[in-house]
C-alpha cells in the first residue's frame, strides 16, 4: 500500500515537472526569448557582416610608391642572386600588412648575405630572414619552408605582429626587441637606403 502511494507522488511530481518545462518553453518561445545553458556570443553585426562581408580596401602604395614601383626597386639589388624575381613579391606582401617593404627587404639582405653569395638556410631551406622553429632546417634551429614565398611571409607576418606602426619599424628602434644589436640595425638600414634609391 506505501509503495503504491510513492508511486503516485512520484508519478505526479513528474507530470508536474514536465508540463511545467513545457509551458516554460512555449512562454520563453512566444516571447522570443532564450536561455543558453552553453556559452553563447551573441552578436547581431558579426552575423549581418557574414552574410555581406565589408570588403577591406587593400592597400596599392607605401609612402606615395606603387607596390611596383617598389618592387623595382628591390628587385634592382635582388639581380642575379637567389632571389631574383622576388622583388615585387616582397613588396606587395609587405605593403598589404602595413609593413615597411624597405624594411623587410633589408632584414632579408642582411640576415642573407645576398649582396655576396646567399647564405645556405636560404639556398636549401627558403629561410629569408634567420626565423627559427619547426620544422628545422637540416634539423636544426632555423626553420625550414616549402617557398620563398612561405618565407617571406612569415617574416612579414612577424614584424605586422610586433610593429604595429610605421615609426616602430625602425631598425634603431626595434634591434633590441627583435633579439640583435646595434651592428645589425646599422646594416639593415644601410640596405633599406640602398633599396630606396633602387641602386
Amino acid at each position: 500500500m506505501r509503495k503504491g502511494v510513492v508511486f503516485i507522488v512520484l508519478l505526479g511530481f513528474n507530470f508536474l515537472f514536465i508540463y511545467g518545462i513545457n509551458y516554460a518553453n512555449e512562454v520563453m518561445f512566444k516571447n522570443d526569448f532564450m536561455i543558453y545553458l552553453t556559452e553563447h556570443d551573441e552578436n547581431p553585426v558579426e552575423e549581418e557582416n557574414k552574410e555581406n562581408p565589408v570588403q577591406v580596401e587593400e592597400k596599392t602604395s607605401f609612402n606615395g610608391e606603387s607596390i611596383e614601383a617598389v618592387g623595382k626597386k628591390i628587385e634592382r639589388l635582388l639581380k642575379k642572386t637567389y632571389l631574383e624575381e622576388m622583388g615585387e613579391y616582397m613588396s606587395r606582401a609587405s605593403i598589404r600588412k602595413s609593413v615597411n617593404p624597405y624594411l623587410v627587404g633589408g632584414i632579408i639582405l642582411e640576415s642573407t648575405n645576398c649582396r655576396r653569395d646567399c647564405s645556405i638556410i636560404l639556398k636549401q631551406c627558403n629561410n629569408v630572414s634567420g626565423m627559427k622553429g619547426d620544422p628545422g632546417c637540416f634539423g636544426g634551429t632555423y626553420k625550414k619552408y616549402n617557398s620563398l614565398e612561405d618565407g617571406i611571409n612569415d617574416l612579414v607576418n612577424d614584424l605586422s605582429k610586433r610593429y604595429e606602426t610605421s615609426e616602430s619599424q625602425v631598425p634603431n628602434k626595434m634591434f633590441k626587441s627583435y633579439g640583435k644589436n646595434a651592428t645589425w640595425a646599422f646594416k639593415v638600414s644601410k640596405f633599406m637606403e640602398e633599396l630606396k634609391k633602387g641602386k
